[in-house]
């Protein structure tokens, strides 16, 4: 459900917004986990076939006794959890870049609402990844946008977490579209248009070396 309304300023413009392509995300944000758990409900395979066997036909206190073990339930939510929750979570992904800023919503109960201001953005790149390649036939991909807040310095050394528009489709043109408004919003904060002269020859020239 879209609900980018509620954080839109006033007069606030949308020029693009878009949603992710199911399958890349849900095999993208879901597949790691899921194949840990299944290693994990590997290793119980003798455990469970011995639960079900006493079920069947023992005395059912040794059976049950290894299904409420804890290890089978986190193999479960490890094999289920992940998938359940990235379909949950994606009928309420919806991704949005204004005439001020790119605004990101998610959430699975309540919706939340990342923001980020043209202003801000230090970087930004395109990642198209495996599932992209598989699931979007190379039509998706994700948009990672880093501004100085998403940089933490840990015991490893600096680790980054982007804003990220997960797999969208045509993410090549929603890229260059989000580095064309970027720049343009941040030249109007810069020189505003009522300030500029009707001709500006430093705006949009091109580096000479042999000028000094």
């Amino acid at each position: 459900m879209k609900e980018l309304n509620k954080v839109l300023n006033e007069n606030e413009k949308i020029f693009w917004e878009g949603a992710p392509s199911f399958w890349p995300f849900l095999f993208g944000r879901s597949f790691p986990l899921v194949i840990f758990g299944f290693f994990w409900m590997m290793f119980l395979i003798p455990f469970i076939a011995m639960a079900i066997y006493d079920i069947l036909f023992g005395s059912h206190i040794i059976g049950f006794g290894i299904l409420l073990l804890p290890h089978f339930w986190v193999g479960i939510f490890l094999l289920f959890g992940p998938a359940v929750y990235s379909i949950l979570v994606f009928k309420h992904t919806h991704y949005a870049i204004t005439d001020k800023r790119v605004i990101i919503q998610k959430g699975w109960i309540g919706r939340d609402f990342e923001i980020v201001d043209f202003d801000q953005i230090t970087n930004a790149e395109v990642n198209v990844g495996l599932f992209d390649k598989i699931f979007g036939k190379g039509d998706t991909g994700s948009i990672l946008i880093s501004t100085a807040g998403t940089f933490t310095q840990t015991r490893r050394g600096l680790s980054s977490k982007p804003y990220t528009m997960y797999n969208i489709t045509n993410p090549y043109d929603a890229f260059k579209f989000l580095k064309k408004v970027s720049h343009d919003v941040k030249t109007d904060i810069e020189y505003p248009n009522k300030l500029r002269p009707e001709e500006n020859p430093g705006y949009g020239t091109n580096y000479d070396p042999s000028k000094k």
